[in-house]
Parts: structure tokens; C-alpha cells; sequence
């Protein structure tokens, strides 16, 4: 008899505590009113599970999320205190349902669920820049949130060490936010100071490799280099968003 793969386990909900009881008490409400006020919405807790959600003792799911945010007349993104990860997080921020979101894609809801909560989204260039525009999210939310940031990372090393222009078409495919108008511009304006910067900096780091072991040391690798792929990425996102 086959045994069946369970099924991953989802991350917590993030949930910032604090912005939970300020909107609580911004509205007059005690945890029992709370509580009754979820209730209404098809989510019922005791008060003092609200009490343990807003002492950092326990988190909510994500229904609890969407009840309590309703309760007290906020978006659930108010409750995350900015700590939207995933397409996940963005998701329930917004308040979206799963199938809405979906139907928006042109996906049935269970083939968008697998790719939601893939280690890595693997929808194609039109239906990921559909889900940017249907989460509010920017080109560095996109990478974070699509979990892309490994396969951009190369490309951008590659446009420090070779020709920049071809990794400004492959950068557009990975993030379809910045393939045409006025983004694309800034796309491959970015790449090539990423270019230049390199270029200078590696004549710089040669000179220094020459001075300290000779002009015969075998050239170091790019991770070798000053600044390695995370600080070569966070330059890029200070270029386009600067």
C-alpha cells in the first residue's frame, strides 16, 4: 500500500501583536467584544485567545487573521505589521481569497493553490506580472515574494562581469514589473552602473591582488570580491528605487 506525502507544513501567519491591540483599543473594543465581533464573521474564539494572539503568546491562522481584521474594521495587513513574506502574506493583506486571485490568473483554484505554496512560485511572465499587479507588489516584493531572488542574483553578476544588455532581457523575463516603459529604462540604466561599478572595482581589487601576491596570483572569483551576490542584489534595488 502506497503511503500517502503529507502535505507541507504552511508557515505562521506573520502578526504583529501591538498593531492588533491598538486597533482593538482604538475602537473601544474589549477582547469579549472582539471575540463576539469574529464571531460574526464564522471564526469563533474565547477572549482569552485574543489575549494570549496579543501578548505574542500564540499566533492566529489565517482565518482567525481575516476575522479579527474585520472585527476591528482594518485591512490584515494592518495586524501583520509589514511583515508580508510571501505571496501567502501579500495575499491575505489584501484580503484577497484564494480563488479570487486565481480566477484573476485564469487558474482553477487548486492548480494557483500548488503554486502559491511551491518553494518557489513557477507561474510564466504574463500570469507573474498579473500577480504583481493584483498584490500591490514591486519589483523587490515580486523577487522576495516569488522566492526568485537565487536565479536573479547570477544575472546580475553577469552583467557586472560581462555585457550587461542580453541579462536586461532575462531580468525582465524574472521580473515582468520592470519589462517595458519607463521601469525597463531604469532596468537597464541600473544594469549598467552595476556594470561600470564592477568594472572599476575589479581593476581596483586586481591592483590590489598584483600589490599583495604578485601579478602571477590566479584572479579570485567573483565571490571572492568585495561585496558578494546579497550586497551586488540590495545595489540593484537601491538603483531602480532610488
Amino acid at each position: 500500500m502506497r503511503r500517502r506525502t503529507p502535505a507541507p507544513v504552511a508557515a505562521p501567519v506573520p502578526f504583529d501583536p501591538a498593531a492588533a491591540r491598538y486597533a482593538r483599543q482604538v475602537l473601544g473594543l474589549s477582547p469579549a467584544m472582539a471575540a463576539r465581533a469574529m464571531a460574526s464573521h464564522g471564526v469563533h474564539i474565547a477572549p482569552q485567545q485574543l489575549i494570549a494572539w496579543e501578548a505574542g503568546q500564540l499566533l492566529p491562522s489565517e482565518a482567525e487573521l481575516v476575522a479579527l481584521a474585520r472585527a476591528v474594521w482594518c485591512q490584515p495587513g494592518q495586524l501583520m505589521g509589514g511583515r508580508a513574506v510571501s505571496i501567502r502574506d501579500h495575499r491575505l493583506a489584501l484580503d484577497l481569497p484564494s480563488e479570487q486571485v486565481a480566477q484573476t490568473l485564469g487558474l482553477t483554484p487548486r492548480v494557483y493553490a500548488q503554486l502559491e505554496a511551491a518553494p518557489r512560485w513557477e507561474g510564466d511572465e504574463d500570469r507573474t506580472l498579473l500577480l504583481a499587479r493584483v498584490l500591490r507588489l514591486d519589483g523587490r516584493a515580486l523577487v522576495s515574494a516569488t522566492r526568485r531572488g537565487e536565479q536573479l542574483r547570477p544575472l546580475l553578476q553577469r552583467a557586472v562581469d560581462g555585457r550587461w544588455q542580453p541579462q536586461a532581457r532575462a531580468v525582465a523575463r524574472l521580473v515582468p514589473t520592470l519589462a517595458a516603459g519607463p521601469e525597463r529604462e531604469r532596468l537597464e540604466w541600473a544594469l549598467k552602473v552595476l556594470h561600470d561599478e564592477g568594472q572599476t572595482v575589479g581593476a581596483l581589487w586586481g591592483q590590489t591582488v598584483d600589490a599583495l601576491w604578485g601579478p602571477d596570483a590566479p584572479a579570485p572569483d567573483a565571490a571572492e570580491r568585495p561585496g558578494g551576490a546579497a550586497e551586488l542584489e540590495q545595489r540593484f534595488w537601491q538603483l531602480l528605487e532610488g
